[in-house]
């Protein structure tokens, strides 16, 4: 028997009309530009049009078995192109409706017509959301039949796009992000400066396709001339993306431009308006001129992205970006910033990124500032109904449970996480911080290199190069460094590199930065070179071993007894070593390897430590036996 001839079909919904055949989509007879996940997502929900596909099903359709890839993240920002393409509203649709827990239905009336005339289809197909499904029930899963129709059709576009790519812009590009300029929009929205950078640094991290520099290293750029090529060049960034904004009529008006510093000249630019009393709507609007402008522009194929919550109350978004505009400075400024946020959380409880704010400046206040128990209880409270806002989210109080010395807690909650979310980067980064504060060092560099090959460019994961200092891989150390390498956090792993193989140049090069953004540790470095006398020296190292932040992070006691033993200060390296154990940072075999130790591994009191460091990790692996056997 011959096989059934299948008609290829346009279907029709609302002003639009798609082929799945040809790869294109109309709205009222203007193409409308789709990425390739989404509209094979589209083509999916439409051949089965008043059913529910589960997100397993579009799980196995955009990603077969054996792809590694962040899911839920890529799956929730796939759908939200497309809505954004549709102009559907999830909270309102009209096209797609989530159906919790399950998957998603398309719930307009659809209508069916053969492209061209063959024996097997009828002149034309009207039909329902209700009727539809019952009619597909008879084929043999026609939306795997759509997703072979439509992929080799995409796998030669994006051949062709590879083929066609300019050789001269690197593979990964390197992005500054600036404060935006406010041209005349009054006093009033000064606070857009800020939020503008900062929320676009986030959704080009989101991407997962280019590295961001810290909008944070940027900020400082708000006041200063805008020479874009030595900005770029201060920065490392192959790119700068700045803009302003300005009041058209009634609204507000953003005008972006990406400068590429190799040329010297603007490679992108766009602009957007959007109503001051609607300023919700400006997240969507960056995700589609990102993915649709500005990474094309350079030559990028958008890496899937995760999808970033939307607030539901206008104000409480607000205050969530006045808050990116403060400072966050420990006392008085960060206070500013957490009223804003305590307000903001308090008018929409489901809105993470507030969440997630709130509790980094809590963190501030606690480890930096004055604060004490009180503001270490918020962060893991805020932490907690971040979580409730955000159940797929990857929130946690792994690292302040690593700091504190609860390696038990910190195993226990990255593994629950890990086992949750085994394709997300921040989960393997979190079973890695916590294992360095373990001792092994080896099971944290695996991870950390899990992390790196899940996202390469986010800027939070240099705390990696930790491990890979404390096992000697400089090499592999530097590579996470480089990701963030002129902040202050950079310049102490700077430091640390640098001591350990005798870099004498670029030990004192990183000291003034680490210094300013303040690490004692960095203090004392000059002084270990004999650039002050003795009385300096010692008063130095005293009052590096007093610091009270240190007190709060047994890795930073660590680092400081270490730097106090390169600098013959033995008596309060030991000292300051054994609070480090005592705070259950097991340093070993850390302590066994650093040469930094070197001065005083000879003394007996360093025995008793090193078996102190063999016992804090020895209690550590057998509380996860324990755990991992029960689950």
């Amino acid at each position: 028997m011959a096989a059934p001839v299948i008609a290829k079909r346009i279907y029709k919904f609302g002003l639009f009309e798609i082929d799945p055949d040809g790869a294109k989509l109309w709205r009222q007879g203007a193409p409308v530009k789709l990425q390739d996940q989404p509209f094979r997502i589209l083509c999916v929900l439409l051949e089965r049009a008043g059913e529910v596909v589960t997100r397993e099903q579009l799980r196995t359709l955009l990603w077969p078995e054996g792809t590694f890839v962040e899911f839920d993240g890529s799956l929730n920002a796939a759908l939200r192109r497309l809505r954004y393409a549709l102009d559907d509203d999830a909270d309102n649709p009209i096209f797609i409706e989530t159906v919790p827990r399950r998957g998603y239905r398309f719930i307009a009336p659809v209508q069916i017509e053969p492209s061209e005339p063959t024996e097997s289809s009828r002149p034309q197909d009207i039909v329902d959301s209700a009727r539809f499904g019952h009619l597909n029930k008879s084929r043999l899963t026609p939306w795997l039949w759509i997703a072979f129709a439509v992929a080799p059709i995409c796998a030669a576009f994006l051949s062709w796009q590879h083929a066609h790519q300019k050789h001269e812009v690197p593979v990964q590009p390197v992005i500054a992000v600036l404060p935006f300029q406010n041209d005349g929009a009054g006093a009033d929205f000064d606070y857009l400066q800020y939020a503008i950078g900062k929320e676009l640094a986030t959704e080009l991290t989101q991407t997962r396709s280019v590295i961001v520099r810290p909008f944070a290293t940027t900020s400082k750029f708000v006041s200063q001339p805008r020479d874009l090529g030595s900005i770029g060049k201060e920065a490392t960034a192959t790119h700068v993306l700045t803009g302003s904004f300005r009041r058209d009529k009634d609204d507000l008006q953003v005008n972006m431009e990406l400068f590429y510093v190799a040329r010297n000249e603007t490679v992108w630019r766009d602009h957007f308006t959007v109503s001051p009393q609607e300023l919700i709507k400006m997240e969507a609007q960056f995700a589609t001129r990102i993915t649709g402008g500005l990474l094309p522009a350079i030559n990028v194929v958008a890496a899937p992205a995760a999808e970033l919550p939307s607030s539901r109350n206008e104000r409480a978004f607000v205050l969530y970006l006045r808050s990116l505009g403060v400072s966050h400075d420990p006392g008085e400024p960060n206070k500013v910033g957490i009223n804003d946020l305590e307000e903001s959380v308090a008018l929409d409880s489901q809105y993470a990124p507030a969440w997630d704010e709130l509790g980094w400046r809590y963190y501030i206040e606690y480890a930096y500032g004055n604060g004490g128990p009180g503001e270490r209880d918020k962060v893991y409270e805020v932490h907690r109904l971040q979580r409730e806002a955000d159940p797929n989210g990857t929130a946690n109080s792994i690292t302040l449970r690593a700091e504190e010395g609860d390696l038990n807690g910190a195993y226990e909650e990255a593994a629950a996480l890990l086992k949750r979310r085994p394709d997300s980067s921040i989960a393997h980064f979190e079973m890695g911080y916590m294992l360095r504060y373990a001792g092994l060092l080896d099971e944290a560099e695996r991870e950390c290199d899990t992390t790196i090959k899940i996202d390469p460019g986010w800027y939070v994961f240099r705390s990696c190069a930790q491990p890979f200092i404390l096992d000697g891989k400089y090499v592999e150390a530097r590579k996470y460094v480089h990701l963030d390498e002129n902040s202050g956090f950079g310049a102490l792993l700077r430091i640390e590199i640098a001591l350990r193989t005798g870099d004498k140049q670029d030990t004192l090069a990183a000291t003034s930065l680490a210094v300013e953004n303040g690490f004692p540790l960095a203090k004392l470095v000059p002084y270990c070179f004999d650039h002050g006398s003795a009385t300096e020296l010692g008063k130095a190292a005293a009052e590096l071993e007093t610091d009270p932040r240190s007190d709060r992070d047994s890795e930073l006691l660590y680092q400081n007894a270490a730097t106090l033993s390169f600098c013959g200060q033995a008596d309060a390296a030991l000292r300051v070593l054994r609070k480090a154990i005592a705070g259950n940072y097991c340093s070993y075999p850390a302590m066994d390897k650093d040469p930094l130790f070197s001065s005083i591994r000879w003394r007996p009191e360093f025995g008793d430590l090193r078996r102190a460091g063999m016992a804090c990790q020895q209690d550590f692996l057998a509380h996860r036996k324990l755990v991992d056997s029960q689950r």
